[in-house]
């Protein structure tokens, strides 16, 4: 896509330009420099120009100022004022020369950001359809992604999308394209090959979501553990992931581990065992100490469905409590004990007793705040997984009091799908957002047990009336 390049001086600019586009005009025609991002619009899109050439592939900014220009004039206010959009944008304008229709010919038909931003990258880009995960690739940083995207658009089959990570068979390249919505393009692919080797959806999903998607180096070795999991129905998703990093720890250190003959009972009882032993080691490590934060903890009482609760919020002071934090919790806490020690971070753990004076409790959240920033930037529960309703409620209040601010991200289910949008100035935004898994394998698991408990106390109750019968039969005869 060609266009001609526009030098905007101010005599040239008529009445009825607005300011967005004297803006876009002006940085569009000036050297390439960048000041960097400082938070205002202007600098954003400054830094995206500055990113392109003048000289070489000058197209790429043409196609830049003709997107936001068009989007303007679509009335697209709130995308052009948030910076990931924009930089989606630039990403977009990065295969300008590859679009399937003019920019000027795209219409909106939303007032919501996402629709529109989806809209525009399907109208550029495909003439046929693209999985829906693959929009994402435009909000990070992988060009290639991006050009699987431009190269599914216009027809060409996944078995040939350029430098693709992994030998996909054609049920594999099948199954990429039906992968859900909320993947990202690194889970799509986990799940196709683990499709592709026969598993059932409930595995696909679960290998999905575990650190096999965090990269595919040694992709002839982890292929034979997808094929190894394949093999099983399902699987507890949390124990799935104790045993993948248990592999993953083993092959760093002998590259020739192998999955021969290896079978799921034995991986537990090797995983168990070795989880046991790499948090004795690391508890036993570089112990310390630090001075508290100065934030002040947290205790409420309340009574909810005929029980007492008791939560409160305390502070981690020591490397032993980080990294009894992190066994509990099965997560990364104890990586963070250097910046507690250095004063920039401190790490709180939400807990909840039955009453005050327990001594068993239930981790419902760590959090982690900036102290400098005084925020909260993260809580995470049990396996790095969202906190509950009633964990980011007690951080709130907790953080009203100390006059925290809240910059961590959390999801309602309650919300899950409702169509709602805050105020553009007040949005955070994630490179990455499609890190949720869908199926909560802890609780299915739960109601199974119950189902099953609860008929064996129905088989015990039938046996102990029949002994009752027997029993009043004979006396009576």
């Amino acid at each position: 896509m060609e266009t001609n390049t526009i030098t905007l001086t101010n005599k040239a600019v008529k009445a009825n330009t607005t300011a967005f586009q004297q803006m876009v005009e002006h940085l569009y025609a000036e050297k390439r420099v960048s000041v960097g991002n400082q938070g205002t619009l202007r600098s954003v899109i400054a830094t995206c120009f500055a990113s392109m050439s003048q000289v070489q592939n000058s197209w790429k900014r043409d196609t830049f100022r003709d997107l936001l220009l068009h989007l303007e004039a679509q009335n697209c206010y709130a995308l052009l004022r948030n910076e990931l959009y924009i930089n989606a944008v630039a990403n977009m304008a990065s295969f300008g020369n590859k679009m399937v229709r003019e920019i000027n010919s795209w219409e909106n038909n939303s007032l919501v950001t996402e629709t529109q931003m989806s809209s525009l990258i399907k109208y550029c880009f495909a003439t046929y359809e693209v999985p829906e995960f693959m929009e994402s690739v435009f909000y990070g940083q992988n060009k290639i992604q991006m050009l699987w995207y431009v190269q599914m658009g216009r027809g060409d089959s996944v078995l040939r999308l350029s430098s693709f990570p992994i030998q996909l068979t054609k049920k594999m390249a099948h199954e990429f394209k039906k992968a859900p919505a909320n993947y990202s393009v690194e889970q799509a692919i986990r799940f196709a090959q683990a499709k592709g080797f026969g598993a059932s959806e409930i595995m696909s999903e679960t290998l999905a979501w575990s650190v096999l998607s965090e990269g595919f180096e040694h992709e002839e070795f982890w292929q034979k553990v997808v094929a190894f999991f394949a093999k099983y129905n399902e699987l507890p998703f949390a124990k799935v992931q104790e045993v993948l990093f248990y592999i993953k720890e083993q092959f760093a250190l002998n590259k020739n581990f192998t999955m021969k003959g290896r079978t799921w009972e034995a991986l537990v009882r090797n995983s168990d065992e070795w989880h046991l032993e790499y948090y004795k080691r690391m508890n036993a490590l570089n112990r310390a100490q630090w001075s508290t934060s100065q934030i002040r903890g947290f205790e409420k009482n309340t009574f909810e469905l005929n029980q007492n609760n008791f939560y409160y919020i305390v502070e981690l002071v020591n490397s032993e409590e980080l990294y009894d934090e992190g066994y509990q919790m099965s997560h990364c806490v104890a990586e963070y004990e250097y910046d507690c020690i250095q004063g920039k971070t401190a790490i709180f753990s939400l807990r909840k007793k039955q009453q005050e004076t327990d001594s068993e409790y239930t981790t419902l959240a760590t959090i982690e705040v900036d102290i400098e920033a005084k925020a909260v930037v993260q809580a995470k529960a049990m396996y790095n997984e969202w906190i509950s309703k009633v964990a980011y409620e007690m951080i709130v209040e907790w953080a009203e009091k100390e006059s925290l601010e809240l910059d961590f991200e959390y999801f309602d289910e309650e919300l899950q799908g409702d169509q709602f949008q805050q105020p553009v100035e007040d949005q955070v935004f994630f490179e990455n957002q499609f890190r949720v898994p869908q199926y909560n394998y802890n609780e299915e698991y739960d109601r199974r047990f119950q189902r099953e408990s609860q008929s064996d106390v129905d088989l015990k109750w039938i046996f102990y009336l029949i002994f009752l019968l027997v029993k009043a039969c004979a006396i009576l005869g």
